[in-house]
């Protein structure tokens, strides 16, 4: 089985990144599945996207979040066949971007705008809470890429 290429370690450009780890599938193994839930990695980044969307802009930052695109939890995993690569992967970048900029500007132990309910109570996280959180999401999910990846074309992680 042949490793998986990685990008330069000195790559600071989100969108490289991604699609450098990304690179190497085909637009129809980008939105093949192969396992039951119908996880395809390009439904990954849309979903890392919603995500993002959903804890900086509207829990954290107490936006107004259209949230009718995509729709229901689930949808956001689904890639439609008129969705490009392109535009999930802008979504993505925007919402990265978002972050970044207020990660600059914003003091970790800064409540968020909105609750979040965790064992029956509502609390406000910290900007912190919130980045660990996404931190671990997005680890977690790291890890359905390695999978994805060796089941699409048998290339695996070190």
């Amino acid at each position: 089985m042949a490793e998986t290429p990685e990008p330069s370690p000195v790559l600071s450009d989100t969108r490289a990144l991604l699609l450098g780890y990304l690179d190497g599938l085909s637009e129809q193994e980008l939105r093949r599945s192969l396992v039951p839930s119908g996880w395809t990695p390009l439904g990954m980044v849309k979903h890392l996207a919603c995500t993002e969307r959903f804890w900086i802009r509207h829990l954290f930052a107490g936006e107004r979040v259209d949230f009718t695109w995509p729709g229901t939890a689930e949808q956001e995993w689904l890639v439609a066949p008129d969705e490009t690569t392109g535009e999930i992967l802008a979504f993505f970048q925007g919402e990265r971007e978002n972050c970044v900029r207020l990660a600059a500007v914003t003091p970790l132990d800064t409540l968020a705008a909105r609750t979040t309910r965790r064992g029956g109570v509502e609390e406000h996280p910290t900007f912190e809470w919130v980045l660990f959180h996404l931190a671990q999401s997005f680890a977690r999910h790291a890890g359905h890429v390695d999978v994805g990846r060796e089941l699409l074309d048998g290339v695996t992680g070190k």
